[in-house]
């Protein structure tokens, strides 16, 4: 893949065939994996109790909104290269030769 970002409708398009091929679910649970042993998610909870701590009114959906960019920034480069490879290899696999 290039540097171009896909549009909404592409990212769909690829979204459901990696579902339909089983492949969504088993890049989902090597992510989460990965992520686990990275300590991302101990990272992101100590995060979420430190802003909520800091909202005078705590409130989900505003703690959702102000950690959502947050979080997909603090997965480490390594996770995020490796998780785009398995994408790439997956639709390589679904792709005909030309």
């Amino acid at each position: 893949m290039s540097g171009a970002k896909p549009d909404e409708e592409v990212m769909d398009q690829i979204k459901k065939r990696l579902l339909e091929t089983g492949d969504w679910e088993r890049i989902s649970r090597a992510l989460r994996a990965q992520l686990e042993e990275a300590g991302w998610e101990d990272e992101l909870k100590d995060l979420a109790k430190e802003r909520v701590r800091a909202q005078s009114t705590p409130s989900l959906q505003a703690l959702l909104e102000e950690i959502s960019a947050q979080a997909n920034k603090m997965i480490p480069p390594h996770i995020q290269k490796a998780v785009q490879q398995e994408i790439e290899a997956a639709l390589e696999r679904e792709v005909e030769p030309a």
